[in-house]
């Protein structure tokens, strides 16, 4: 099994999928709840290119029996298609071609798989979000201000110091045309 190989049972293993390794011909199978898939490596672009549609139907026929068991996710079935070469700027539009067409399965194809990060970043559609967003403290007394600019800023001050409903609402009455 080659490096981008490895990287992918990495990958997939950490994103939670079920991975399995399949000979003939080389590829990764792996499944999770809702996507399950097949993943192929090549060398070159070229390889990839000329064989990626023969080698996919092989893969798919050998493996019918699990697609027609999968019920409602075999509508989610994925081909991933990596070549660890550079693509040139017509192999990028061939790729782009092969991940276009949706017959069968779905596509992703991608050239310049060299380490770990390429294949992460090749499979991201396939992976759930993996941070929480980071947001920065907020001055909330400061933000309410801004946000409340309509209101009468006595009204707006008494609600920070909390004042109670009463103070509150008499506020608003004096406030009343």
């Amino acid at each position: 099994m080659n490096a981008a190989f490895e990287w992918a049972q990495m990958v997939l293993d950490e994103a939670g999928f079920s991975v399995s390794s399949v000979e003939t011909p080389p590829a990764l199978t792996f499944e999770d709840p809702s996507v399950l898939g097949f993943l192929m490596v090549y060398d070159t672009v070229d390889e990839l290119l000329a064989s990626y549609s023969r080698t996919s139907q092989v893969l798919l026929a050998r493996h019918a029996f699990l697609l027609r068991s999968a019920g409602a996710k075999a509508w989610n079935t994925y081909m991933v298609l990596l070549a660890t070469s550079s693509a040139t700027s017509n192999q990028l539009v061939a790729l782009s071609g092969i991940e276009e067409d949706l017959s069968g399965t779905r596509k992703i194809a991608r050239a310049g798989v060299a380490d770990r990060e390429d294949v992460h970043a090749a499979l991201l559609s396939l992976l759930s979000l993996q941070t929480a967003p980071r947001l920065g403290a907020v001055n909330m007394p400061e933000e309410i201000r801004l946000r409340t600019t309509e209101l009468p800023a006595n009204l707006v001050n008494a609600f920070l110091s909390g004042a109670d409903d009463g103070l509150l609402m008499q506020i608003i009455d004096e406030e009343q045309p």
